[in-house]
C-alpha cells in the first residue's frame, strides 16, 4: 500500500498523512497505523488501537509494550484460566501465525474477548514494527524478551 502513497512537498500542511486500518476488532473498532510517525526513529509508522488509551485531548494514544503488559495482566487477573492459552496465542503472533483458533475457542461472548482481540492485534503490529526497525539486530525478540521477563517463557 505504501508504494501508492503520494510524496509530500514539505512539512506541516505540505506533508502527506496516511491512516491504514489493519485489524478490525469485533466491536467495530480498529488497530491502525499512522504514517509518518513523526520523530519515531527507524520506522515510519505508529501503531494505534481505537478506544484503548487516549490522550487528554481525546486522541488515541499509541499502545506501548507497557500497555500490552497491562492488558495481559488485566485479562489474566480477571480470567486466570486464560493465562496459558493467551500466552500461547501471543507466541503464535510472534511466530507470524494466526491466533484465530484461540479466539474461536474463547467465543464471541466471553467477557475478555475485546481486550484479547486488542492485545493480539496490537502485539502483531508491534512485532512487525520492531522487525522493520531492528531487522539486523534484535527485532521481534525485544517484545518477546519483555513479556517473558514478566510471565516466564511463552508456552
Amino acid at each position: 500500500m505504501w508504494v501508492r502513497e503520494q510524496p509530500g512537498e514539505g512539512r506541516g500542511d505540505l506533508m502527506q498523512r496516511y491512516r491504514y486500518d489493519v485489524e478490525q476488532i469485533s466491536d467495530g473498532s480498529w488497530v491502525y497505523l499512522l504514517r509518518p510517525a513523526g520523530l519515531n526513529k527507524g520506522c515510519d509508522f505508529k501503531v494505534f488501537c481505537e478506544g484503548w488509551g487516549r490522550y487528554k485531548n481525546g486522541n488515541d494514544r499509541p499502545p506501548s509494550h507497557k500497555t500490552l503488559l497491562q492488558g495481559l495482566r488485566t485479562v489474566i487477573r480477571r480470567h486466570p484460566r486464560q493465562r496459558d492459552s493467551l500466552l500461547r496465542a501471543i507466541h503464535l503472533v510472534w511466530e507470524c501465525k494466526s491466533p484465530s483458533g484461540y479466539l474461536r475457542r474463547l467465543g464471541r461472548a466471553h467477557p475478555c474477548r475485546l481486550n484479547v482481540e486488542r492485545i493480539l492485534g496490537v502485539a502483531k503490529w508491534l512485532v512487525i514494527e520492531q522487525d522493520i526497525t531492528y531487522w539486523a539486530t534484535s527485532g521481534r525478540a525485544m517484545l518477546r524478551s519483555f513479556l517473558e521477563g514478566k510471565f516466564g517463557p511463552l508456552p
